[in-house]
């Protein structure tokens, strides 16, 4: 089965195989292409969903890696044997594996070291901005590989835009400098300007990330959890090595 993909263009295609699913409504008309249960999909139905997804990248299901997210900045590093477990982020160096993290409004940071051949996937909500997850992840990949941040292309995929993640000030009072207020206790949040400022702030030169400019609350190829509520699924943010 052919899906829809968004693919970045910032990774070198003969090594990096990256992406974000789409909906695909057109394929799954009633709940779309999603990989968590929610309130919409079975178990059995994301298995069946999964095994699609490998099916398309071409790799056995074994070699899709994904962990139970919590919103925490746990990362860990993944091997051919690795079971899913808890943890927002993910990091390894074994060819031939792929990474998910499942996002609707989240940001997914996709990570490469052409240097040291090591890739990572991370989720970003805004509970995981406020934590820095990014950098929890930038330094795990420092200490277990030895890469410089200054050698990494990174990826930031679609997500809730400044422009319509609307957060009380209960969550404005952590991004000073990415929200707008725009009435009594309502801001615009900016998950992706914070998230450049920590990468920047880690040594990641701007020339090497690629930014989504795609709002999932607005995009309706792409599921949204401000948008749909409970009926929201997940796409999958996902990288790994050829």
């Amino acid at each position: 089965m052919n899906i829809d993909i968004l693919k970045p263009s910032i990774f070198p295609a003969k090594e990096i195989i990256a992406g974000v699913t789409k909906r695909n409504m057109n394929l799954f008309p009633e709940t779309g292409l999603s990989f968590a249960p929610a309130k919409i999909l079975t178990s059995e139905q994301v298995n069946t969903h999964l095994k699609v997804f490998a099916n398309f990248l071409g790799i056995p299901l074994e070699s899709l890696k994904y962990n139970k997210q919590e919103h925490g900045t746990n990362i860990e590093i993944v091997t051919k044997n690795s079971k899913p477990g808890i943890a927002d982020g993910m990091i390894t160096s074994v060819p031939g594996l792929v990474l998910f993290v499942k996002i609707a409004d989240c940001c997914g940071i996709l990570l490469y070291s052409p240097v040291q051949k090591v890739v990572a996937a991370i989720h970003s909500g805004w509970r995981g901005t406020m934590q820095n997850i990014a950098r929890a992840g930038i330094e795990k990949m420092t200490e277990r590989f030895s890469i410089n941040p200054s050698e990494l292309f990174i990826y930031l995929s679609p997500c809730a835009s400044g422009e319509k993640y609307e957060v009380g000030g209960d969550v404005a009072k952590y991004f000073p400098d990415s929200v707008m207020k725009i009435h009594e206790n309502k801001y615009l949040f900016d998950n992706q300007k914070e998230i450049v400022k920590q990468l920047t702030e880690c040594g990641v030169k701007r020339e090497n990330m690629e930014i989504s400019g795609i709002c999932t609350i607005t995009n309706t190829d792409y599921h949204s959890y401000r948008r749909d509520g409970i009926r929201s699924g997940r796409m999958a943010a996902f990288i790994g090595m050829r």
